[in-house]
C-alpha cells in the first residue's frame, strides 16, 4: 500500500524541516533535455548497495556489509562537497525550502546526521528511509536488493565481476552511440498515455502533471487494458476466474 497521499499534489512535507516538490512533467523534460540532472539527484537518495557494488569493491568495501543509510552518506558528502557552492537548480527544485550550502554533517552522539545552520537535524536514518521510499514512489521505481544477502564469497565475487563486464559494455556502447541523443526514460509511458483514449491529456497539456500522476495514471490504464483482456477472455471461455489473483481483478491501483 502507498503510504504517502501525493495524487494531484505538487509538494509533500516530509518532516518539519523537509519539504519535497514534485517535479512536474514539463519541469523535468524541459528544452536544456535536463531529465537525467533531475535523476542524478533523486538518485543521491534511492541508490542502494546493491546498484554500487563495483563502485564499492573498487575502495575496498564489500556491499553487503554496508547499509543503505551508510552509502547515502558517503553519496551525499561527496555531493555537497562538489555541489555547495555552485548552483543547482535542480536541487532547489526538488527541495525548494533546503539550501543546499547550509547543509553539514554532523556527529551526534555516535550517529551522523545531516543539520542546518541552525544546527536542526534535518536527515538522520529515519528521515533518509522516508525520502527514499518517497523517490522511489514518484518515480515507480522499485527498492534494489536482489542480491544483499548472498552469503557466499565466490558468489559474490562473480555478482560483482558480472555486473562490472556489464557497466563496461554500456560504456563502450554509450562511446559508439556519443553522437546519438541519449533514451529517455519517460518516451514510451508518454507515447503509451498520449495514444489511449482514456488519457485527457495531449503531448502539450502533459507537461503540466507531476511525474507521480504520470506514473499513476500509466499504471491505472495498464491495469485497466489487463483486465479487460482476462475478461475477454472469460467470456470467450479461455479463462477460468477462479484460478485469477482476484488482486488481477481490482480496477483501483492507489
Amino acid at each position: 500500500m502507498n503510504k504517502f497521499s501525493l495524487l494531484n499534489r505538487c509538494e509533500y512535507n516530509i518532516s518539519d524541516n523537509i519539504v519535497v516538490h514534485i517535479p512536474t512533467v514539463g519541469e523535468i523534460r524541459n528544452e536544456q533535455n535536463d531529465e537525467n540532472e533531475y535523476y542524478r539527484i533523486f538518485s543521491v537518495f534511492i541508490k542502494t548497495p546493491c546498484d554500487a557494488m563495483v563502485e564499492l569493491d573498487d575502495i575496498g568495501i564489500d556491499y553487503t556489509q554496508i547499509s543503505e543509510y551508510e552509502l547515502f552518506l558517503m553519496i551525499i558528502s561527496s555531493y555537497l562537497e562538489n555541489y555547495k557552492n555552485a548552483e543547482d537548480k535542480y536541487w532547489d527544485t526538488v527541495f525548494p525550502y533546503l539550501k543546499k550550502s547550509e547543509l553539514t554533517m554532523l556527529n551526534d552522539n555516535g550517529k551522523i546526521v545531516i543539520v542546518n545552520k541552525k544546527n536542526e537535524i534535518v536527515i538522520d536514518e529515519n528521515v533518509y528511509n522516508l525520502l527514499s521510499d518517497f523517490f522511489r514512489t514518484i518515480l515507480n521505481v522499485e527498492k534494489n536488493m536482489e542480491y544483499y544477502k548472498v552469503p557466499e564469497i565466490e558468489t559474490r565475487r562473480y555478482i560483482i565481476d558480472r555486473q562490472r563486464l556489464k557497466q563496461k559494455r554500456e560504456i563502450e556502447r554509450q562511446k559508439r552511440n556519443k553522437d546519438k541523443r541519449s533514451p529517455s526514460v519517460l518516451d514510451g509511458v508518454i507515447l503509451f498515455l498520449v495514444n489511449n483514449c482514456n488519457f485527457k491529456y495531449d503531448f502539450e497539456s502533459i507537461k503540466k502533471i507531476t511525474i507521480y500522476d504520470l506514473w499513476a495514471c500509466y499504471k491505472q490504464i495498464s491495469a485497466n487494458k489487463e483486465i479487460d483482456g482476462i475478461m475477454t477472455g472469460y467470456w470467450m471461455g479461455n479463462v477460468d476466474l477462479k484460478k485469477v489473483d482476484s488482486s488481477k481483478l481490482n480496477r483501483l491501483i492507489l
